[in-house]
């Protein structure tokens, strides 16, 4: 059986970020196998700083791989990064040097709310039939379609918290459509944006197209989950299983109109989706 180096492993270099919407993707050079590295620490403070030193409070997370994803605000986060290698022998490397990532900015945050169905809190329970109740959505909507009226309907009357999909034995394996339609009292000058945020989806993944007033629908692909969002209705508890994603989508626009506008969504395929909730922005 291999004994443990006594040498302490080299520091990390090459730490860089990729930015998203609610996280920010960190890599890192690898250093091999001499020492064995046996985990890496991410240290993180919020904020801009030139140096900061590492402990048990801003450890953000550990990681076996030269990777790791900080989960932050949806609404747009700075912070400062560094990382520690830790041998098999327990050894602590010399902290890394700093990064300063900022991830991308929700329109959640950035637009002023045109229409909204739903908190985006990280919660299903405003919806119908949240948090458990998936198996009522075939019986209440037949024939795969749910309509949404914006100032009419309410999310927890006529908003299920899940679209199912064809990967949905239960719901009869069919590519469900919400229908959402809403009024506005002018045509828009600028662009808009659509914010899609779910609490959880399937490990199957899968698409969702999206489209306005009829046309050519933009496609979201959406990522595996933790698939327990159809039984658990609230991402924020620590510890859960629910894997949330953020997708949103400029509107031109010249798709929108005065009066009736139509959203339409559609999982064309792939496993259900559990909303967080869906809104319109306009742009500041």
């Amino acid at each position: 059986m291999p004994v443990p180096s006594s040498r302490p492993p080299r520091q990390v270099t090459g730490l860089r970020a990729e930015p998203a919407i609610a996280r920010t993707e960190l890599s890192w050079r690898s250093l091999g196998f001499e020492p064995l590295i046996d985990h890496y620490r991410v240290h993180a403070v919020r904020g801009a700083h030139g140096r900061f030193e590492p402990d048990g409070a801003n450890l953000v997370g550990k990681t076996v791989y030269p990777q790791l994803t900080h989960h932050v605000d949806p609404r747009g986060e700075t912070w400062t990064y560094r990382v520690v290698a830790v041998s098999d022998a327990g050894r602590s490397a010399r902290p890394s040097g700093v990064l300063v990532a900022s991830s991308v900015a929700s329109v959640v945050g950035t637009g002023v709310p045109v229409a909204t169905i739903g908190d985006f809190d990280a919660r299903t329970l405003e919806h119908r039939f949240a948090p458990s109740g998936y198996a009522q959505i075939p019986a209440a909507y037949p024939d795969a379609v749910i309509e949404f009226e914006q100032g009419v309907d309410s999310p927890a009357d006529a908003w299920p918290y899940l679209l199912p999909g064809p990967g949905d034995a239960w719901a009869g394996r069919k590519a469900y459509t919400a229908r959402w339609r809403l009024t506005l009292p002018a045509a828009p000058a600028a662009d808009h944006d659509v914010a899609l945020w779910l609490v959880d989806t399937t490990r199957l993944g899968g698409t969702l197209r999206v489209a306005v007033n009829g046309a050519a629908p933009a496609e979201v692909a959406l990522p595996p989950g933790g698939t327990r969002g159809s039984r658990e209705g609230d991402a924020t508890v620590p510890g859960t299983a629910l894997v949330r994603s953020y997708h949103e989508l400029p509107v031109p626009a010249g798709l929108l109109r005065e009066g009736g506008n139509t959203i339409e969504l559609v999982l064309a395929d792939g496993g259900w989706v559990a909303w967080d909730a869906v809104g319109l922005f306009a742009r500041r």
